[in-house]
């Protein structure tokens, strides 16, 4: 009972780091800031005995600090790193199957991994969409209903930032 409590206080936390990320211009403050909040995600899925959540966001976890680290000089990540977090992804949701479930944090990963890998903010706000849209389902399974929520509000933020720096941007150029 006390873990459940502990995993949605958790969960607000979570929240309120995760919209903010999702508002930020720049690609190295919301590396920054998402790094923080998957952080507090991985926590939560392992009190929640969610491995392969786990251990995929672990992994994104180690994609956000070095993505982080080339944007701060200014390089985009090579092909290959991307391609070994890829396969990383793979392999470790091959030995953390747990059940089908297991495929919804497999595909928000990869997703966000190639997503993020990109130079342009647009594809990052795009595919952080698609994961959190599919991540709502994993957290409902999980227990994790303000993780749930969290996807939700991300989910919004993104599409507000998708007008604010894409769509009206775009309007307001022509």
């Amino acid at each position: 009972m006390y873990n459940l409590i502990f995993v949605q206080i958790l969960g607000i936390i979570t929240l309120i780091i995760s919209v903010i990320s999702m508002q930020q211009r720049k690609k190295e403050n919301f590396l920054l800031i998402q790094t923080v909040g998957t952080l507090l995600f991985i926590l939560q899925y392992i009190l929640t005995e969610k491995y392969t959540g786990a251990i995929l966001f672990s992994i994104t976890l180690i994609r956000g600090l070095v993505y982080y680290y080339y944007k701060k000089k200014n390089l985009k990540p090579s092909l290959k790193i991307l391609v070994i977090f890829q396969v990383a992804l793979i392999i470790s949701t091959y030995f953390s199957w747990q059940n089908i479930l297991s495929i919804i944090p497999f595909i928000a990963t990869v997703s966000k991994t190639w997503g993020t890998w990109q130079d342009d903010m647009k594809w990052v706000r795009r595919t952080s969409l698609l994961a959190q849209g599919i991540m709502i389902i994993y957290n409902i399974s999980a227990a994790m209903y303000t993780g749930a929520i969290t996807e939700v509000c991300n989910s919004i933020s993104s599409i507000i930032a998708i007008w604010r720096y894409d769509i009206r941007k775009v309007k307001s150029q022509e």
